[in-house]
């Protein structure tokens, strides 16, 4: 006799034997038990879980002459047997994959008309891979499927349950599959090997149930292929050699590379990996569980439980807090894409699309935008936390000029002490003390049209080295605090880059034009604030970026004033570069082209509403050619 596979000669065949679906199983028995089984049921999981297993044991229950008072189907009845060798003729199983059409689903409602036999109890239909069937298919299925015959009963089982109709869901009683912990796993591999009468190392049964992924078949194939390697035992060594991924060293070093920014650091990590016989997939599949795992290990305070061992875990929370919470969802997002781009058709050499994959994670200039200005601004702030060191590599924030005003501080104040050095660490806000001493807050105060902001006393302005860090969570800070008036001409722009003297802003490519006429007339404004946090002066240049558009109808309309809103980069979404692409001239601001309109010029309405309601009226006037 050929050989049979683990998996098909162990196949559980009574509800007390299938493992890790509890939920199921008590559900089911109670059903029977109680004569209250269902017209249809669907059953929807990952593959490997036993969809199709505890289909066949309902139908052995349905028909079992000899029933037990718990449900148990007895196994050893005539029915039980013909269900357990495929021979059983009123049990139907139809594979959707290949039998999808309309056709198909038309024998099936047929057959529920015909009669049973001698024998049976209940005619059982399992389809399996429900969701392949095609809508038409699946549409011709309805009225049976709602109004089966009495002793018709239909079980659908899917992997995509979401695929399925909704008409199709609504009409059976769903239950859900669920993965297999590695423990169940590892104590459902032992028992087939005391069957098979092998000696088993137990770390190796850990290596082949953390492998399998939670799917029993899964596993149970890994075993049947572990053992054709080995001399009738498991070693644990052999079994690591095999199905063990890289080592957990090598992955984290890679993972380090990338949270020191060090880009040669992680392809030659990678190189040793490739070079020692691993396969690209395999060392992905493997870096995103452990940058998986570090996540969880900081997102939820450990409270989530993990397969990695003690001293595991405690590198693994050392890694995800030197990284950020926002650095490794980006890890996890760009090598999860990799990992799919290696399994196209169309793919590239897995080998290089991996390494593109490290660099970018490496280099966090070449991320998203939006995705690198988080991750600057969480790097900083866990650098400005008391007793809280810096990502690895990377310096903590600096202290002195740069270092930005307090949330609560007024617009046009220094940080600075009476010196013109940086404020103490600690050192209480305007609007805490007023909140911890009852005091009223100051009547806000406006600039009437075409003035500038009052001049106040600051320490004299000096050149200094500033990065783009440092304008970043500046500029967070002094949009909020401008009048309504400039902070709605300044609020779509974000800084990109520091060309020498030049602070360069990106803008959406709809709104440049109109963002370049009101940046130009807050020009000075927004100077002297950069100037006053930044301890340096810039002049501007803004730039169409085609990730800062916004969505909605009014997409190419210059947007509105709000109150009270600042920069809400969370309502842009990255699009892809226009077709051709768009060349727009920059526009550097300088402040002597700012055009004011003198008050004679305004028409009637507005003088009105200055004059009488003491408003701050802004015009904008087009710039002549």
């Amino acid at each position: 006799m050929a050989y049979q596979s683990l998996y098909r000669k162990y196949r559980p065949q009574r509800f007390s034997e299938l493992v890790g679906q509890a939920h199921v199983v008590t559900a089911l028995r109670s059903a029977i038990r109680d004569d209250r089984v269902g017209h249809a049921y669907l059953f929807s999981g990952p593959r490997g879980t036993g969809k199709t297993t505890t289909a066949r044991i309902l139908a052995k229950a349905l028909n079992c002459t000899a029933l037990g008072d718990d449900g148990e189907p007895c196994g050893v009845c005539d029915n039980c047997v013909a269900v357990t060798a495929g021979t059983f003729f009123d049990l139907f199983e139809l594979d959707a994959a290949s039998n999808r059409g309309i056709d198909d689903v038309r024998s099936v409602v047929e057959s529920t008309a015909l009669g049973l036999g001698p024998d049976a109890r209940t005619k059982v239909f399992v389809l399996d891979e429900a969701h392949m069937l095609t809508d038409a298919a699946s549409n011709a299925l309805l009225k049976t499927l709602e109004e089966a015959p009495s002793h018709v009963v239909f079980v659908l089982a899917t992997t995509n349950p979401e695929k399925v109709l909704p008409t199709i869901r609504s009409r059976t009683q769903h239950f859900e599959f669920t993965l297999l912990t590695t423990e169940e796993l590892v104590a459902r591999l032992g028992d087939l090997c005391s069957r098979e009468g092998i000696d088993a190392d137990p770390a190796a049964l850990e290596v082949i149930a953390t492998a399998g992924a939670g799917s029993a078949r899964d596993a149970e194939s890994l075993l049947d292929q572990a053992l054709a390697h080995g001399t009738g035992r498991l070693d644990g060594e052999l079994v690591a050699a095999l199905f063990g991924g890289t080592a957990f060293a090598a992955r984290t070093r890679i993972l380090e590379a990338i949270a020191n920014e060090d880009s040669a650091g992680a392809l030659v990590g990678l190189a040793e990996l490739l070079d020692s016989g691993h396969e690209p997939r395999r060392v992905a599949e493997d870096l995103l569980e452990a940058a998986r795992d570090a996540f969880l290990l900081t997102a939820a305070a450990g409270r989530v439980q993990i397969a990695a061992p003690a001293d595991e875990q405690d590198r693994l929370r050392v890694l995800g807090e030197s990284l950020g919470n926002a650095a490794l969802v980006r890890v996890i997002e760009t090598v999860g894409q990799a990992v799919t781009d290696m399994r196209g058709v169309d793919a590239a050499d897995p080998r290089l699309v991996l390494e593109v994959a490290l660099v970018r994670l490496s280099r966090r200039d070449a991320g998203p935008p939006l995705q690198t200005v988080v991750e600057r601004i969480e790097r900083l702030e866990r650098g400005a936390a008391p007793g809280a060191s810096g990502a690895p590599g990377r310096s903590t924030l600096p202290g002195g000029p740069a270092s930005p005003l307090a949330p609560d501080a007024p617009p046009g104040t220094s940080t600075g002490t009476s010196t013109g050095g940086p404020a103490p660490v600690g050192r209480p806000t305007l609007g805490a003390l007023r909140r911890e001493t009852g005091a009223p807050a100051p009547e806000p105060s406006t600039i009437p049209a075409g003035t500038r902001a009052p001049e106040v006393a600051e320490a004299p302005v000096e050149s200094r080295p500033v990065d783009l860090d440092d304008v970043i969570l500046a500029w967070g800070v002094i949009v909020p605090e401008l009048l309504p008036a400039t902070r709605s001409a300044v609020q779509h722009a974000q800084p990109m880059r520091i060309d020498d003297d030049v602070l360069v802003f990106g803008v959406a490519p709809q709104m440049l034009g109109a963002a370049s006429e009101r940046f130009k007339s807050q020009a000075d404004v927004v100077r002297e604030a950069l100037a006053t946090r930044l301890g340096r002066r810039f002049k501007f240049k803004l730039e169409a970026a085609p990730e800062f558009a916004v969505d909605g109808p009014d997409a190419d309309a210059e947007p509105a004033a709000e109150p009270d809103a600042g920069p809400r980069l969370e309502e842009r979404r990255p699009v892809p570069p226009l077709e051709p692409p768009l060349h727009l001239p920059p526009d550097v601001v300088d402040p002597e082209e700012a055009t004011e309109i003198p008050p004679e010029a305004d028409p009637p309405p507005v003088s009105r509403l200055r004059d009488e309601l003491g408003a701050t009226v802004v015009e904008e006037v087009p710039r002549g050619d």
